[in-house]
């Protein structure tokens, strides 16, 4: 008797969890899942901007490069400096955008996938208008 309630309770609640689980997962995946995700973008952008330099290059842009104080040095320096900070920040650029499509891309594959599944088993369907 009692292996059997324990058998019944255990049923339960893996049948009840994993309706749950079910249930939560659109709401975490638009909510918890989604501020994870816009953070994790952020990151990488971050990450993209430490790699590239791009704010040190920034800060530096008047310090004339190998030490030559002269006007000459100042002014190699300076359009070197501007060329690279151009060039870095056209990278940090591609990168964001890069890691926008993914965070987009996040946003609708659930939407996808439903719509997908919905018009493999027939209940959703497109109907082309052909000219």
């Amino acid at each position: 008797m009692l292996k059997q309630n324990v058998a019944v309770k255990s049923f339960k609640f893996i049948f009840i969890d994993i309706i749950a689980d079910f249930g939560y997962f659109p709401i975490w995946w638009y909510t918890t899942g989604l501020k994870q995700s816009f953070f994790r973008m952020l990151d990488t952008v971050r990450q993209a901007d430490r790699e590239m330099a791009l704010s040190v290059w920034v800060k530096s842009i008047f310090k004339p490069m190998f030490g030559q104080y002269d006007w000459q040095g100042r002014l190699m320096s300076f359009f070197m400096r501007v060329v690279q900070i151009i060039f870095r920040f056209l990278l940090v650029c591609a990168w964001f955008l890069f890691a926008f499509m993914i965070f987009c891309a996040w946003l609708i594959l659930p939407l996808f996938i439903i719509t997908e599944i919905l018009f493999n088993i027939g209940l959703f369907s497109v109907d082309f208008i052909v000219l």
